[in-house]
């Protein structure tokens, strides 16, 4: 089978990567060891893609990117499917006009692959008619490291920028849990405290490698859909403590800790004290749970074991 996979243009600076490019270079690889031939389409230029694409004589066309979603619509000559990877898709109430002028368009759309069942439920809630299924994120469990324990801290990994949150994260636990951040820093208020450091961007390759020299992963972010960041941090044997937002698809368990997605921005003292109260204890509990927790992320969320869901929607997709 010929496939296409197609991202929106983004090409990011080194150390600075892409988690979606990162996802479509996996299913990539997954769906080339099945014996399937895969072309990537990153590019600013989306007619001239839809005209490759056109001409290209695919079997089957995964669209990751919901600016191009109107074009594709009105321009590709055959069905495909389309996965939103929008951070607020489930904050409707939020929505500025663009997004949901742009939304509408993703209802036009032949297919969709939702991340979760609340994605599924939001586009079935809109009226949603065409092909729709879930396939959930997943990793090469085999590429993160793992150490058998961790250094006593957490770690909040990912573009820092108002809509995560970790401004007042860094507030609720300065002096009280040691925490350090990583990523690109996009909020002019974000400061560091006494607890509270800031480590700068990691590649890719510093991400699996260094993650497990952690206990905890947080993440309470006021906005997500399925971050990959979760899923790499269970690889590497981290506890997690995420809002609700960033829960998607994790299963009621010891080493995670889902808190609700208000518990940052409405900061009382008791609310204060559930966030530290909670990333404490898993990272002390972490201590004697690394292993079952890389065991869990394997056995959920490793290619391995999502691209055979993968396939399936692919063969049902390209039959329709």
């Amino acid at each position: 089978m010929k496939m296409a996979f197609v991202a929106d243009g983004y090409v990011p600076t080194p150390p600075v990567s892409s988690s979606i490019l990162n996802l479509i270079g996996e299913y990539k690889n997954c769906s080339e060891k099945n014996g399937h031939q895969v072309d990537v389409f990153n590019r600013r230029d989306v007619r001239q893609v839809i005209d490759e694409i056109n001409n290209g004589d695919y079997d089957f066309v995964h669209l990751h990117a919901g600016s191009l979603v109107a074009q594709f619509n009105e321009y590709l000559h055959q069905k495909f499917c389309f996965t939103s990877h929008a951070g607020h898709l489930l904050k409707a109430h939020e929505w500025d006009d663009a997004f949901k002028l742009e939304f509408q368009s993703y209802l036009q759309a032949p297919g969709v692959i939702a991340l979760s069942s609340a994605s599924k439920q939001l586009f079935l809630d809109a009226g949603y008619s065409g092909y729709l299924e879930v396939q959930v994120n997943g990793i090469d469990t085999t590429k993160v490291n793992r150490q058998p324990q961790g250094n006593g801290k957490a770690i909040c990994l990912g573009w820092i920028q108002p809509r995560k949150q970790q401004r007042l994260l860094a507030e609720t636990l300065d002096g009280k849990v040691e925490i350090d951040f990583v990523g690109p820093l996009d909020d002019p208020d974000f400061r560091e405290g006494v607890t509270t450091k800031y480590l700068g961007i990691w590649s890719l390759d510093e991400v699996y490698q260094r993650l497990t020299e952690y206990n905890c992963l947080v993440l309470i972010s006021h906005g997500e859909v399925a971050p990959l960041v979760v899923l790499e941090a269970m690889a590497a044997g981290l506890c997690l403590v995420v809002s609700e937002s960033a829960s998607a698809n994790l299963h009621v368990q010891d080493f995670i800790k889902v808190l609700p997605d208000h518990i940052l921005t409405d900061p009382t003292p008791a609310h204060q004290q559930i966030v530290c109260a909670s990333i404490s204890e898993l990272i002390e509990q972490n201590h004697s749970s690394r292993q079952e927790i890389a065991n869990y992320a394997q056995e959920h969320f490793d290619f391995s074991r999502i691209v055979k869901n993968y396939d399936r929607i692919v063969t049902e997709f390209s039959h329709l």
